[in-house]
């Protein structure tokens, strides 16, 4: 069974997680959607982004990206 990830909520509204060497980023947007991003450490750009309708959704696309590369 897959470890649950702790999400921290930043002041700004902000969810961030930091799993292994990737960290997730989940960024509300003004229209109601949530844009997702997963960045190696270290690299000035992210491995994968997109744009989804709910933070569920948002959520479960980056778990599910963390797990398929072996860390959750």
């Amino acid at each position: 069974m897959a470890t649950p990830l702790k999400w921290t909520k930043t002041p700004a509204g902000l969810l961030t997680c930091q799993v292994g060497q990737l960290a997730l980023r989940l960024e509300p947007k003004p229209d109601g959607r949530w844009a997702w991003q997963v960045t190696q450490d270290g690299a000035r750009a992210p491995m994968a982004t997109g744009v989804v309708t709910s933070l569920g959704a948002a959520k479960s696309i980056t778990a599910q990206f963390a797990q398929r590369c072996g860390l959750v």
